[in-house]
């Protein structure tokens, strides 16, 4: 599943959650556009429904309401991110963050 995570430091949540839904926008249609040469707005939005887009909160979230508990989720969180550094604090923010909420929302912590 693409990860459009933003645990950026100094943005409210709303913020992030913003930052997040406009970086996923941006990297779905590069992506559909190298990919057709157009951009299919209905195509973006689909892709967007199966990606996991948003803060920390809302991707734990999405996680839980999507997938069954005993699923595997493979996680791509450099989809048109070229930012090393960014990537690897979304890789951290996940598996400090997220993945830790989504356990105590399973009933698991």
């Amino acid at each position: 599943s693409f990860v459009f995570l933003n645990d950026e430091a100094g943005l409210t949540p709303e913020e992030r959650s913003d930052a997040a839904k406009e970086e996923a926008q941006r990297a779905l249609s590069a992506y559909w556009s190298a990919l057709e040469g157009t951009i299919d707005p209905d195509k973006v939005t689909r892709a967007a429904d199966n990606a996991l887009i948003g803060n920390v909160e809302e991707v734990a979230a999405q996680m839980v309401e999507r997938f069954h508990p005993e699923d595997r989720v493979m996680a791509w969180f450099d989809f048109f991110n070229h930012d090393s550094e960014r990537v690897c604090r979304n890789m951290t923010a996940y598996m400090q963050r997220v993945v830790p909420l989504v356990e105590t929302l399973l009933g698991r912590a």
